[in-house]
């Protein structure tokens, strides 16, 4: 009985971590689209020091205030530690980057509705 409750607690807790993405994924999905062009128009124009593609499977991706901001955090440069942060707004289906927000400043001052982390970032 003990045993039953336990497993069902864990599926119930999986499902429960599977589906928070879902009211987040379209406003995810755009985000990460408008970052894969930036990183290819980024590799075209730099030669050679930059990676050609964006993976989000070695990003992190934070959602802040509901969905308003979708704030994408990785390493673009070849052979460079450093973590880049671009920070978009997805209006009327179409993700704008946000240029001069201080994307890093507001990771470190907001928590963030969701968060997918693929990469250590320390």
């Amino acid at each position: 009985m003990k045993k039953r409750m336990i497993v069902s607690i864990i599926i119930v807790g999986v499902l429960l971590a599977g589906c928070s993405s879902g009211k987040y994924a379209d406003k995810i999905d755009k985000a990460v689209s408008a970052q894969k062009e930036y990183q290819a128009d980024l590799a075209e124009q730099r030669h050679g020091d930059v990676d050609k593609k964006f993976d989000q499977k070695e990003a992190n991706i934070y959602v802040y205030d509901k969905g308003k901001y979708i704030t994408i955090a990785y390493k673009p440069l070849k052979k460079d530690a450093e973590v880049h942060y671009y920070t978009y707004r997805v209006n009327n289906d179409k993700a704008q980057y946000l240029a001069d927000f201080n994307s890093k400043g507001y990771a470190e001052t907001h928590e963030p509705d969701y968060k997918e982390e693929n990469m250590n970032l320390n």
